[in-house]
């Protein structure tokens, strides 16, 4: 677990929180475990439950040596477990990564446009970042209009993770909060 005080936050339907090793099964079993939900993602030779363990020590790390991180998306109503979202640093570009995945049920209802703004908000107003980009697999146009949802823009055709992607990013100054409710929450102490 990270010894940093990890922030939670709040949208209208989402809690986005610190995910902890009582999440694993679920992050396996709804999300790495799906062939569909994976299908766009860089290959693993590792099982859903090792590839959960991977975001999950991934996402700890994250927050130890940059301030930001991976956090879990959950329905704020029942606290059901949705997917995960990250800001993750990219050592080899010195770039700073937006990325998520949800399982399928939640496919379509905009959940993953209200998490990414949020956390796109966060990392702007909250890590005080500059830039953020993300890479999508082209035929993955739902991906790819989220991050124009929330103000990302194509900038190119990039290799990322050994796939051929379409690049987006957008800067501090491009961003524009809209009025939906957000919020960030302190974390209690670890």
């Amino acid at each position: 677990m990270s010894s940093k005080k990890i922030p939670e936050i709040e949208t209208k339907r989402l809690l986005l929180r610190q995910v902890t090793s009582a999440d694993l099964d679920a992050w396996a079993e709804r999300v790495f475990a799906d062939p569909e939900v994976v299908r766009f993602m860089p290959k693993r030779d590792m099982t859903p439950l090792q590839r959960a363990e991977r975001a999950f020590n991934n996402y700890n790390r994250l927050w130890e040596e940059r301030g930001i991180g991976g956090w879990v998306i959950t329905d704020k109503k029942d606290g059901e477990f949705i997917g995960s979202i990250e800001i993750e640093y990219l050592d080899d570009t010195d770039e700073y990564e937006l990325g998520y995945c949800m399982r399928k049920d939640y496919w379509g209802r905009g959940i993953s446009t209200e998490a990414a703004r949020a956390v796109v908000r966060f990392g702007f107003e909250n890590a005080n970042l500059n830039r953020i980009m993300a890479v999508v697999v082209p035929e993955n146009t739902a991906s790819w209009k989220v991050l124009e949802h929330v103000g990302l823009v194509y900038e190119k055709n990039a290799r990322y993770y050994d796939l051929d992607v379409v690049y987006y990013a957008i800067t501090h100054g491009q961003f524009k909060a809209d009025n939906c409710f957000y919020r960030v929450l302190t974390a209690a102490p670890l």
